[in-house]
């Protein structure tokens, strides 16, 4: 799907988007899409999100973390919540990073729905280490009423963070303690499969640290929706029940599911092209006037870009527009742009793409 010749590309299709994670999609290409799948296979029906493509779905993603089994769910907040549910049915309070999807953008629908009480740690960061989370475990224990932590979430790469990841060796401290403690653990891996990308770390070795683990299927595989829940088999057996009580059993998600199988096949190897491509644009990049590639230490596929004070972003922004290459003009800052790096880099040649950056920046400089 993203390996297509240039020159079989509308104009659309030729964009290229330096924000979100991967470029929009639209009906017309979901419908496009999946025309081309069922010219060469049979897309086989599910029952309320049960068998079918959903169930090959789920065999797959298991296969791909190393787990026994996995569910569907129709959104990643739903998987989430419920996996945080169904650890913590014994002990109602779990451990989450202060700037995960999951306390943040939830709505507090663990604490409503399922009555957990949601205890953040590392306040304004993308996670939290070993000594944090020792003081929060001892702090629920060791109070005039006892209340146990159930589990321990990691989210990681961090959206609210620009994408930064957990290093896997902070992650293998604090997951080894849990283990030791005997505290389940649930990984949030929404945006996994890129971070894997980057860190060059197996989807299987993330996942192995964790009793659980959410992936995303529709940031990256072309899907209009979706989620897999990953864990033991003693877990996701009969988790469909928990599912529906949630009205998260859709009556056909076979579509989905065969959108997600689609994109999975090619992902891997674009993936590692894009990588290589942007590691290259953004070397380019850095030797243009009026332009600073900086990192984030623990950064994945988001990169802060400084640019001159006398270049007008606003014009810099249109520029861009106009040669179908865009950059999110959401900044809190003044002159840091952040470009994300998703498999549209690999809609355009990197020389064009240097050419068009170039012109866009001289035209937007003041005069």
């Amino acid at each position: 799907m993203n390996s297509t010749n240039n020159e079989d590309l509308n104009p659309q299709e030729q964009s290229v988007f330096f924000y979100g994670d991967d470029a929009p999609f639209y009906n017309v290409e979901f419908i496009n899409h999946l025309n081309h799948i069922s010219e060469s296979k049979k897309i086989s029906e599910d029952n309320y999100s049960i068998g079918g493509e959903v169930e090959k779905l789920e065999t797959t993603m298991a296969q791909k973390l190393g787990k026994e089994a996995s569910v569907f769910f129709p959104t990643g907040t739903l998987a989430n919540h419920v996996a945080i549910r169904q650890l913590c049915l014994s002990n109602k309070r779990a451990i989450v990073p202060e700037q995960s999807h999951i306390y943040q953008d939830s709505g507090d629908a663990v604490q409503q729905l399922s009555g957990i009480n949601l205890i953040p740690l590392g306040p304004n960061k993308p996670y939290f280490g070993l000594d944090e989370l020792k003081g929060a475990l001892n702090t629920s224990i060791s109070g005039r009423v006892t209340t146990p932590v159930g589990a321990v979430v990691i989210e990681t790469p961090v959206r609210r963070c620009y994408g930064r990841v957990m290093p896997y060796e902070a992650m293998k401290d604090v997951t080894g303690y849990c283990h030791q403690q005997g505290i389940p653990t649930h990984l949030d891996g929404a945006r996994l499969l890129i971070a894997s990308a980057v860190t060059k770390i197996s989807l299987e070795a993330y996942s192995n640290l964790f009793d659980t683990v959410y992936i995303s299927m529709w940031k990256y595989f072309g899907a209009p929706y979706g989620a897999v829940l990953a864990g033991s088999k003693e877990f996701c057996e009969n988790l469909y029940h928990v599912r529906r009580m949630f009205g998260g059993s859709l009556p056909s998600a076979s579509l989905a599911a065969a959108l997600a199988l689609n994109g999975l096949e090619t992902f891997q190897t674009d993936a590692e092209l894009a990588n290589e491509k942007s590691a290259e644009l953004l070397e380019s990049l850095n030797g243009l006037p009026n332009i600073n590639v900086k990192r984030y230490q623990d950064g994945s596929n988001i990169i802060p870009v400084e640019i001159d004070q006398n270049v007008d972003l606003p014009t810099l922004y249109e520029r861009l527009r106009s040669q179908n290459v865009f950059i999110n003009s959401d900044t809190k800052s003044e002159n840091i742009l952040h470009l994300t790096m998703n498999l549209s880099i690999l809609r355009k040649p990197n020389d064009e793409l240097l050419r068009i950056f170039a012109k866009a920046i001289e035209d937007a400089k003041s005069i």
